[in-house]
């Protein structure tokens, strides 16, 4: 009797896994997601930013690129995070 016990919480055990990488699967795919667009944001607001008259014109568009390069890292970071999340899913 003790195996089937044994043999039943194993099973339960092999279930929750599958669970677990559906739910890191699709976390995986929101955060590559989600990276995407603050990479998207960056770059359009350092694309605005830099060919108005106005901001080009601007003795510290340095550091101002540079906050907005930042910005598009930070995306980056979060979209490789995103695609680890997905790797680490087991495909059986």
């Amino acid at each position: 009797m003790k195996p089937k016990v044994a043999y039943h919480s194993l099973y339960n055990l092999a279930s929750t896994s599958s669970k677990r990488d559906d739910s890191m699967a699709e976390v995986g795919l929101q955060t590559s997601l989600v990276g995407l667009v603050i990479s998207i944001a960056g770059t359009l607001l350092l694309f605005l930013h830099t060919t108005n008259k106005y901001h080009s014109s601007i003795q510290d568009i340095g550091s101002i690129a540079v906050g907005y390069l930042g910005l598009i890292l930070l995306g980056v970071s979060v979209s490789v995070t995103g695609v680890a999340l997905l790797l680490s899913v087991d495909p059986d």
